[in-house]
């Protein structure tokens, strides 16, 4: 076995509904369509080898994305095509590779990430729209957030790059550009959170009356340049 990795990055989308399974769960599956792959896998060493994967930006329970990144090592150099193929016929339609590559950064270069909440209510008008682009604008965004040491109030704002709403059809679209930096991630649910403090998005006691979906859809760099 080659005792120097060679590092191959899968680019795959999980959504439907598989966004309702945990990160520990997706580790489990996709460690085991990557044995049943047959691909010439790296090894960890000890008692118990595993093939060696690390995913960038772990997902949270509840959102979509068509941009996850895992890189996997192998033991050999093989074409990215047939590993996409042979990847995509141990997955289902919503777990799926999109593209594999040798890649010329590190998982840590990826810095933002963006998001599309869709909030469906029956006041999803330019009024409220208007209202949530007032409280995205302002010069804090104060919310609870669970920290090291606890839960704390923090100004999200420094994490959020860009941020907009639009009304259409009975539903409130939210485009914002988030920190995926490690040391200050910010989950979008927290943007939700703020909102419902500032504006009174999504407090409709009536849980049939409002809902929203999440899902990732751009990875960036630090310059805002595509990741890959």
């Amino acid at each position: 076995m080659n005792n120097t990795p060679i590092n191959l990055r899968i680019k795959f989308k999980k959504v439907g509904a598989l966004q309702y399974i945990s990160h520990l769960d997706l580790v489990r599956t996709m460690q085991k369509i990557i044995v049943r792959s047959k691909l010439p896998l790296w090894y960890t060493e000890g008692f118990n080898p595993k093939p060696k994967m690390v995913f960038a930006a772990p997902l949270s329970i509840g959102t979509e994305s068509t941009v996850e990144f895992m890189d996997l090592r192998l033991s050999e150099r093989i074409d990215p095509d047939v590993a996409v193929a042979t990847l995509n016929r141990n997955m289902t339609d919503e777990l799926v590779v999109l593209k594999a590559y040798y890649p010329e950064t590190k998982l840590t270069d990826l810095k933002w990430l963006s998001y599309v909440i869709t909030v469906s209510t029956d006041g999803a008008t330019d009024e409220l729209a208007a209202r949530v682009n007032t409280a995205l604008a302002a010069p804090e965004a104060r919310v609870m957030k669970k920290t090291k040491s606890g839960d704390a109030e923090v100004d999200i704002k420094p994490l959020i790059r860009s941020a907009s709403a639009v009304a259409s059809n009975g539903t409130l679209r939210i485009s914002c550009t988030l920190s995926a930096d490690a040391s200050s991630f910010l989950n979008p649910e927290y943007v939700i959170k703020y909102l419902r403090a500032a504006t009174g998005l999504l407090t409709n006691p009536n849980l049939l009356a409002e809902g929203y979906t999440i899902q990732r859809i751009a990875a960036y760099k630090d310059d805002m340049s595509e990741f890959l």
